[in-house]
């Protein structure tokens, strides 16, 4: 039971990480200039009636009031009653009023996901929720991608380097893979795009195979992500190999691995956890080289559309702190499953 009740903890934090940034994300989207409460709907004047519709004359809903007349003029004109103030506007520019902050976060947009329809991109005049779906096909293999064979790599370079009988043979290939791994991403899509190596990874309307096992050959190398994990897994693997019951293992013959690989399955959840919001930064800018259509171009198009595309913004927000938050939870879960001491000490808590 007190495995349930931790799992459940978990779980809610996770739910509440989602609801939260979405909240402040969309708060401070509120009050910008782009806010998606600014009267935006044309006004129907077939179903428009007088002294009872209420309508906007301006950008703001304070300047929202009871519909005095019918479109009449040349151009057309209609009354609006504004603040006790009678305000005479072109039919063309009157707008409806738009939601307040809570019909839009929590029926229009919450509500939306269930529905499957959180609203239209102004960057794409296209469903936001599919705009990002769609990016998400593209970036999400390239990260997790990228992580899996990070975390292989690693693996299996640690076992490489501690199955060497030389210290100092040990230390100058872990020196090379260091500063091998410290070059920029930029420049290592540079090499790949070079025509000299007939690579032909040029950017394409539809990305390649290639180009997406490039964009992971990039990432797994570049920004000292291969470097930083290898460091952390040697030194894993070293203070796991100390312990008593490895050193018994291997005096009984048995293998070591098998015991070993429990005790690493914390480090490997860690570690992956931590690298995972890395890479979500790190793939903008291999998308954009590459010409890749993901969350980085998504993201790049809502933040410089015009006043700001709230629905993409905060959609795409959600959907990326729920990939990085979702691996925690991942990581969280195993902990507790793995660990026994974090459910005792947690558990005496309760």
């Amino acid at each position: 039971m007190k495995t349930i009740w931790l799992i459940c903890q978990r779980v809610g934090y996770f739910l509440l990480v989602l609801f939260l940034s979405s909240f402040f994300l969309a708060a401070f989207l509120w009050i910008s200039p782009g806010s998606p409460g600014r009267p935006r709907e044309l006004v129907n004047w077939d179903d428009a009636v007088v002294d009872k519709a209420f309508v906007c004359v301006d950008k703001t809903n304070a300047s929202c009031g009871v519909l005095k007349s019918m479109p009449h003029g040349q151009p057309l004109e209609v009354d609006v009653l504004v603040a006790g103030e009678l305000r005479t506007e072109q039919a063309q520019f009157v707008k409806m009023p738009g939601p307040s902050f809570t019909q839009w976060f929590s029926v229009d947009f919450w509500g939306g996901l269930f529905r499957g329809d959180v609203g239209v991109s102004t960057a794409y005049e296209e469903p936001a929720l599919q705009v990002v779906l769609d990016a998400a096909r593209h970036t999400l293999p390239i990260v997790f991608g990228t992580l899996l064979v990070s975390v292989f790599l690693a693996l299996v370079l640690t076992g490489i380097l501690l199955w060497l009988p030389f210290s100092s043979l040990r230390g100058a290939i872990r020196t090379a893979l260091m500063l091998a791994s410290i070059t920029p991403v930029f420049i290592i899509v540079f090499i790949l795009q070079s025509k000299a190596l007939g690579m032909g990874l040029v950017p394409q309307p539809v990305p390649t195979l290639g180009i997406l096992f490039a964009c992971i050959v990039a990432l797994c190398i570049g920004d000292s992500n291969l470097g930083e994990i290898l460091l952390q897994f040697g030194h894993e693997v070293r203070a796991i190999g100390s312990t008593d019951y490895v050193h018994a293992a291997r005096l009984r013959g048995a293998s070591v691995f098998k015991h070993m690989l429990p005790g690493l399955l914390l480090p490997i959840s860690s570690i992956s956890a931590s690298k995972v919001a890395f890479l979500l930064g790190s793939v903008v800018i291999v998308e954009w080289l590459f010409g890749v259509p993901g969350l980085g171009e998504a993201s790049l198009k809502a933040a410089v559309a015009k006043k700001g595309d709230a629905v993409l913004l905060v959609t795409l927000t959600l959907l990326i702190t729920a990939v990085v938050a979702l691996v925690a939870l991942v990581r969280d879960v195993i902990e507790i499953l793995v660990d026994p001491r974090l459910r005792k000490g947690e558990g005496a808590g309760h």
